[in-house]
């Protein structure tokens, strides 16, 4: 490559990087991107060798990107996690979502009438801020992660949440143990310090479920969301007293990296100490991207019936008490498919059948 040629991919590198610092200019080209992508003889070839790289480039010299999404809420976006990756990627100028969209919807329909709910691992706020805007309930959010907690606490600021606190603090079965942050970002894990993973990490203290609902006096937990990469069932642990006298609906990932289902998810450790305690349990499916799912049912596949050959992988479940809840919200019952949808495998196992009820 002549030097001609490398000073000339310098200079557009630069102008685009220019044309980013300007807010107005910054969306329209978003924008341009948007439809051309849709346009395009393979969008998905689109996305990612002409959209991304030009995003990131229109990134490279500001703080993040705002996003407002359908009903008003708003994200300073930065290209830091697949989570706001896919949120600067998405299809539609205006989502109404930012990550998951169908836990978002069972979420936040879980919360309607709720008092208190607990969020753990509450990154940015993707979650938290979304069910604290569409109900009346108090978010407890709890994000370990420094950089992640003071974005959280940002979005929560600029949104006008005033029905949600955040706690710098990791849930863990626990309290008061320094514990390590392993991981980038939004894949963060909280390990205790070993000799073999040493201190060299960002050290965080615990607390867990039990302790926070009574030095904070509170009269009921109707629903517990946690997302801890391989920390669940310890933040479960640490709930058993609230479990037992408020019996939460719980929503909480599971992941092949830290829990081993090779018997089946039923045979887990996290499954069967929830079952023990009169849970049924069912795995939600959902995209882990920010795909338009609006007017189509939330799907939920009863544990023993989940699909989950194909690499390590993971998803959400849901646990509940109430025998009436996925009648009286309207989720749809599958058996025998993955929850881990993916728009490029065999859809009978990986893509919802999105039937309209």
């Amino acid at each position: 490559m002549s030097s001609e040629i490398v000073k000339d991919i310098h200079l557009l590198a630069e102008a685009v990087a220019h044309a980013g610092q300007d807010e107005q200019l910054r969306a329209a080209i978003f924008e341009l991107l948007r439809a051309a992508e849709l346009r395009s003889a393979d969008p998905a070839a689109f996305r990612e060798q002409v959209r991304w790289p030009l995003i990131l480039n229109l990134l490279r010299d500001v703080q993040g990107h705002r996003v407002e999404l359908e009903n008003g809420v708003t994200f300073d976006v930065t290209p830091d996690s697949r989570i706001e990756k896919a949120l600067l990627l998405s299809s539609v100028a205006h989502p109404d979502h930012v990550w998951e969209p169908q836990t978002t919807k069972l979420l936040i329909a879980l919360a309607k009438g709720a008092t208190n709910v607990i969020v753990g691992g509450a990154y940015i706020g993707d979650q938290a801020v979304l069910v604290a805007k569409a109900s009346a309930a108090t978010v407890h959010a709890f994000e370990p992660m420094k950089h992640a907690f003071a974005r959280l606490v940002h979005h929560l600021d600029v949104n006008n949440v005033r029905n949600a606190v955040a706690h710098q603090l990791a849930l863990w079965d626990r309290s008061s143990v320094k514990l390590q942050l392993e991981g980038h970002l939004a894949l963060a894990s909280s390990v205790p310090p070993n000799s073999s993973n040493g201190t060299n990490g960002q050290l965080i203290e615990s607390l867990t479920i039990d302790d926070y609902v009574s030095s904070q006096a509170l009269s009921s937990v109707e629903l517990i969301m946690l997302d801890l990469e391989g920390g669940e069932e310890r933040a479960l642990l640490g709930a058993r007293r609230s479990i037992d006298l408020y019996s939460p609906n719980i929503v909480f990932e599971i992941h092949r990296n830290f829990v081993d289902w090779t018997a089946g998810l039923e045979k887990t450790s996290v499954v069967r100490y929830l079952t023990a305690q009169g849970y049924d349990i069912y795995a939600i499916r959902d995209f882990h991207n920010n795909y338009p799912t609006a007017g189509f049912p939330i799907e939920i596949v009863p544990i023993a019936g989940v699909y989950l050959e194909g690499p390590p992988h993971g998803f959400n479940v849901l646990a509940t008490r109430d025998r009436n809840l996925v009648g009286r919200l309207g989720l749809k019952l599958v058996e025998n498919v993955s929850p881990k949808l993916l728009l490029e495998k065999d859809p009978a196992l990986h893509f919802p059948r999105f039937a309209k009820s």
